[in-house]
């Protein structure tokens, strides 16, 4: 790729750490690490100093290692019987927080794709979409259309994710489950057989306390005049839904380029459409949308705009989470730019645990 922006998509790791940085840099540091944590500064602080600074070996080791002043321990993450997570709801001046092995009875999911293809101002873009993960305070994420330098940009500065890929090479989708609320429990990549464009569908298995999780994340085949192949590939996903345990609840989403008449004709009775389940919000209908995003130019009156992206839910027996709130996220066009994160919306779902 020819594009500055793209070929220096690592550059600003390469930050000189073996000096303690400028108080301005330093302050920094200190409300990342408190918002990729969600502790507070005085931690931050103390992880920080402790390792001259350096905000990805401090964010890995709170994850990793005994958090300090705390009655309980961290556990590591191999321990997969107790999930862990730092409370600093009763930080402000008190106390650093406290360790919970209560799991979390609420968590949110993003699906997301984000035209790694397109190099105009892919590095900013790419930086604005950290930052809306980090705002969010995503549990699963499901992204696609990553390429190798968005992807590596990603995981060197989302430590707090545990990144499962579909594939390596090329473009591809890629499952990001929070260390401290979601555990990573198997993984199988299903490659399409029809597929022209290297397309697959990631499934992941998972936890959230009790709650089994069955997450599945694709991106179908592009275009009008591949809706056969689509609709294949449509089938074997939500084959994979109906084919899930009982006891497991399955998520099913991603960009499926996908017209209704395609879905009608494909989807299974016990799939919901979160957008429709939960309450058909007309402004939260349409993800790919170039009347209001721009990053695509179509000449012409006519700016099309459709659904592509879309979340489902297969419940559990007894159903184990209830979807509470659809959201787009992606809507502000990124600092300094003419450019939206990408040229979809992401879609937010924030769900509550029931058992």
């Amino acid at each position: 790729m020819s594009n500055p922006d793209v070929i220096s998509l690592d550059n600003d790791s390469q930050e000189d750490e073996s000096n303690i940085p400028d108080a301005k840099t330093c302050q920094d540091r200190v409300e990342r690490f408190a918002a990729i944590t969600g502790t507070d500064e005085a931690l931050a602080q103390f992880f920080l100093q402790d390792r001259n600074w350096n905000l990805e070996a401090s964010v890995n080791a709170f994850f990793e290692s005994q958090a300090p002043d705390s009655p309980k321990p961290v556990k590591k993450r191999e321990d997969k019987d107790v999930l862990v997570t730092y409370d600093s709801s009763h930080s402000s001046g008190g106390p650093q927080g406290s360790i919970t092995t209560e799991p979390p009875k609420n968590f949110r999911l993003i699906t997301w794709n984000l035209d790694g293809l397109d190099e105009k101002n892919l590095k900013k873009r790419t930086k604005a979409v950290i930052k809306i993960l980090e705002i969010e305070k995503a549990d699963i994420v499901f992204l696609q259309e990553l390429i190798p330098a968005t992807y590596s940009y990603l995981e060197a500065r989302l430590p707090q994710f545990h990144f499962i890929v579909g594939n390596d090479e090329q473009y591809f989708t890629a499952t990001l489950l929070r260390r401290t609320t979601v555990y990573y429990d198997d993984h199988t990549v299903y490659p399409f057989d029809n597929t022209r464009m290297g397309r697959n569908l990631l499934a992941v298995q998972a936890h959230i306390g009790k709650v089994k999780l069955n997450l599945l994340n694709t991106h179908l085949e592009s275009s009008p005049e591949f809706s056969e192949q689509r609709r294949e590939q449509m089938k074997i996903c939500f084959g994979k839904m109906k084919s899930a345990s009982s006891e497991v609840t399955t998520l099913f989403g991603g960009d499926l380029n996908a017209r209704d008449k395609e879905v009608t004709a494909t989807i299974i009775p016990d799939a919901h459409d979160l957008w429709e389940t939960c309450g058909r919000r007309p402004e939260c209908r349409w993800t790919w949308d170039t009347q209001r995003n721009t990053n695509k130019e179509y000449p012409g009156r006519y700016k099309p705009k459709t659904r592509f992206d879309r979340v489902y839910l297969k419940q559990a027996t007894p159903a184990a989470v209830t979807p509470k709130h659809f959201g787009l996220v992606g809507i502000q066009k990124v600092a300094g730019t003419q450019s939206f994160p990408s040229d979809h919306w992401g879609i937010i779902v924030h769900f509550q645990v029931v058992i």
